[in-house]
């Protein structure tokens, strides 16, 4: 979706009506706070539930009250249990959360700079921007097989793979940003992102061709996407990038509500546009580059989590949908990392086989219901 012209112009059949949705940011009934308040609650007793299923399953199953026992400090009844739980569970359930809230949040940002229903990090060739970052950071470091098998926790490689994503989140978003101020098809702008991502892996399969044997087998692995890679030594690493995204992302809460009316709207509200667009996506780009950085490209999280907010939370107030991304992205990467865990089983699925059962059927929703015009 494109921005009209002047303040006078008609929106196209893309485009938000001003009218509806400036009501929708500004008029809040009695019963819609309450009615949004107890999905709040919902949601972060979902949210709870899902940490301890997914500390409690998995191809060993706990008792719920050993691994609470654990997580207090507890002895457990077997001393394997404290390890399975402390060791391997916990870091894998703090990723999946880090991981639902940065690419629900990232997902949202970009759908509401720009209006478009269909863009996410993976749609608009973002990720795959990212992946590049990271190969031409590790492919050609000695330290890689550090990052790939989650023992690395040296300062350097860590914010280096860190800053080579984000880096090549942020040079696809800027060539996806001008692509769409010029383009008004949604859709056209969407199979853009797909040849951006294609040019983009052909890179980086070139430059797989000239790594070596093991650091081809292990980025093919991290390629696949895990929950599982994250260990207590990069867990500082990727949680500080997201939370420094994270706080860009409520500072401009009120610049993401003005966006979604238009750009003169924006404007004539005294809103830098230009420097809320550099801002916004600057956070997207953090946090789609920490998750790509550690746990691989994951696909269909950005653009479900966001439309299922505003789904159950019946608003397009970034206000609510902030916190509400935050929160549906933390139970549905938790469900995700359940399926793909297969409980009581030995085998693991890779993680984007399980986003992509989830997420798929979504984004089959909202681009059926962007075909007939649907607007955020």
């Amino acid at each position: 979706m494109s921005s009209p012209s002047s303040t006078t112009s008609t929106p196209t059949r893309a485009e938000p009506v001003q009218a509806s949705k400036q009501d929708d940011l500004t008029i809040d009934t009695g019963s819609r706070a309450k009615r949004q308040t107890a999905i709040f609650v919902f949601l972060a007793f979902l949210g709870t539930a899902s940490v301890m299923a997914s500390l409690s399953w998995s191809s060993v199953s706990i008792p719920v009250d050993e691994v609470v026992t654990i997580l207090v400090g507890g002895e457990a009844e077997k001393s394997s249990w404290q390890t399975i739980v402390m060791d391997i569970r916990l870091p894998r359930v703090l990723t999946a959360m880090l991981v639902g809230t940065a690419l629900g949040l990232a997902g949202l940002q970009m759908q509401t700079v720009f209006r478009n229903p269909l863009a996410s990090p993976f749609t608009l060739g973002v990720s795959s921007g990212a992946s590049l970052g990271v190969a031409l950071v590790i492919l050609v470091s000695p330290t890689s097989a550090e990052i790939f098998s989650g023992v690395g926790s040296s300062l350097f490689t860590n914010l280096g793979t860190v800053a080579g994503a984000a880096v090549g989140a942020a040079a696809v978003l800027s060539v996806m940003l001008v692509v769409a101020s010029r383009v008004r098809d949604m859709v056209v702008v969407l199979l853009l992102g797909v040849v951006m991502a294609s040019l983009i892996g052909a890179i980086v399969t070139i430059l797989i061709f000239f790594a070596n044997e093991q650091q081809t087998r292990e980025f093919v692995e991290w390629g696949l996407g895990s929950f599982n890679r994250v260990r207590w030594g990069e867990m500082p690493y990727m949680s500080s990038s997201i939370a420094v995204a994270l706080i860009l992302a409520v500072l401009t809460i009120k610049p993401l509500n003005a966006l979604l009316l238009g750009d003169n709207y924006a404007q004539s509200m005294g809103l830098n546009v230009k420097w809320a667009r550099v801002v916004i996506m600057g956070s997207a780009s953090i946090m789609a580059g920490a998750v790509v950085a550690y746990a691989g490209p994951i696909g269909f999280l950005g653009i479900a989590i966001p439309h299922i907010a505003r789904g159950v939370f019946g608003t397009s107030d970034h206000r609510i949908l902030v916190p509400g991304s935050i929160l549906a992205g933390i139970v549905i990467a938790l469900a995700c990392g359940i399926l793909a865990e297969l409980p009581n089983s030995s085998l693991n699925l890779p993680i984007n086989a399980a986003t992509a059962l989830f997420g798929g059927p979504v984004a089959i929703w909202v681009l059926l219901k962007a075909r007939r015009g649907f607007a955020l």
